[in-house]
């Protein structure tokens, strides 16, 4: 736990990056996401400004993000200053995008896996580190991070030490550089942060895997794992685990261990309209495939029956996509797509964030 809450304060300034919403559309040089040789999972987000739902966004006040004169006005006196010092309500974030490599490791406690956060923000990273140092100086944990600055692949960095950054006996150090004020970079270690230097400056080591894995024009999430049978079957090497699979469908272990790649993109329809959902599933045959609908159809239907009358708004958003949604088999790929109003939903997240105030 408190090699966890260590993490999350050295990597504070950076993370305040991710969150800056009214990320502009200002041209960056690093155009897009690009996804490392060994990564089994990657996500990359744009802020919806950058969609066609930038209208709904600004009619409910939610184009601005964290940092817009109302939740200002909500945080306390340091983080207002922290806001002001690093131009947080000024800072472009134009995409992010999180690598993951195999988890094998993580899954059985032994190791972190490699994992890569990559912004294109124009943060600047040294004030942002001595914003994070000038928090940290009263704490007198004498495991709180400290911050060393390095030469990595010749690109000027930080690594974060903690003697209670520890996995069993293993110490881990994150990393984190700017590469020419456009690219934020923060890895679970040197040799991650190597590898992603290579690949977004000199455009090598980039996985087949993922091949043009990228946002669509009006994509606002997507989320793709690849070998994802190969990856649980490492994972989890006792068998005896995923039989339990089988009271929800006969041979439900071979078929989970037969998955391929898993895509899921949300999205805004063309018009603005609609915010949709959208997800494809490989599996290891067009038996498997058809097996895997029959059971998200089986699902799906005492779902609608719980909701079908409902009064709540939430619970009538959650009607409409249930009753929005389409599954089907082509070959070996089971697809899945729902949709909501745009309106609705923008409308109902912002009434439940003024809720929470």
């Amino acid at each position: 736990m408190k090699m966890m809450k260590h993490l999350a304060c050295g990597a504070f300034a950076v993370a305040l990056a991710a969150g800056i919403s009214g990320c502009g559309s200002k041209e960056q040089t690093y155009a897009g996401p690009k996804v490392a040789e060994g990564t089994v999972l990657a996500l990359v987000s744009r802020s919806g400004n950058d969609t066609t739902l930038a209208p709904v966004l600004k009619k409910y006040k939610m184009d601005s993000g964290w940092t817009s004169e109302d939740n200002l006005k909500q945080m306390p006196a340091e983080m207002k200053d922290l806001v002001k010092e690093l131009e947080l309500d000024k800072t472009e974030c134009k995409w992010a995008i999180l690598t993951v490599g195999d988890v094998s490791a993580a899954v059985q406690g032994k190791d972190v896996p490699d994992v890569a956060l990559v912004l294109a923000t124009t943060l600047n990273l040294d004030k942002a580190v001595a914003a994070c140092e000038k928090k940290l100086k009263d704490d007198k944990d004498a495991g709180k991070p400290e911050f060393k600055k390095e030469t990595v692949a010749g690109v000027s960095a930080y690594s974060i030490n903690s003697k209670d950054f520890k996995v069993g006996e293993k110490t881990v150090v994150p990393f984190v550089a700017s590469l020419d004020g456009q690219l934020i970079i923060a890895t679970s270690s040197k040799a991650v942060l190597e590898k992603q230097i290579a690949l977004y400056r000199d455009g090598k080591g980039a996985s087949a895997d993922f091949g043009a894995f990228a946002l669509g024009a009006n994509d606002a999430i997507r989320v793709k794992a690849v070998k994802v049978g190969e990856n649980v079957k490492k994972s989890i090497p006792d068998q005896k685990m995923l039989e339990g699979l089988k009271d929800l469908l006969p041979d439900g272990d071979k078929l989970v261990l037969g998955l391929g790649s898993v895509d899921l993109a949300l999205s805004a329809s063309a018009d603005g309209k609609d915010v949709k959902l959208d997800l494809a599933v490989e599996t290891a045959s067009d038996a498997d495939a058809t097996k895997l609908v029959e059971l998200a159809k089986g699902s799906l239907t005492p779902l609608t029956m719980m909701v079908k009358d409902a009064k709540d708004d939430g619970m009538k958003l959650a009607a409409g996509v249930l009753k929005s949604i389409k599954v089907e088999g082509k070959g070996k790929v089971a697809s899945l797509s729902a949709a909501c109003p745009a309106d609705d939903l923008i409308k109902f997240v912002s009434e439940q964030k003024k809720n929470l105030k």
